[in-house]
């Protein structure tokens, strides 16, 4: 399984932490993106990396 790296953004566009998690596919790491986005209260974006490849990014909106 492909390792997805995930970025939490604040308000000013950084990131302090990161999390990297073996998922499936982009799908997958499109919704553990959105869970995140409840773990991390400041948090109004995930960015999501698959190595050198920029996946997306999930705003606090998508949030299921």
């Amino acid at each position: 399984m492909p390792l997805y790296t995930f970025y939490p953004n604040q308000p000013d566009g950084s990131s302090s932490a990161f999390q990297a998690i073996e998922l499936t596919d982009d799908h997958a790491a499109c919704d553990a993106a959105a869970r995140m986005l409840t773990e991390y209260g400041s948090c109004v974006a995930v960015a999501i990396w698959q190595e050198d490849r920029r996946v997306t990014t999930v705003p606090l909106e998508a949030r299921s």
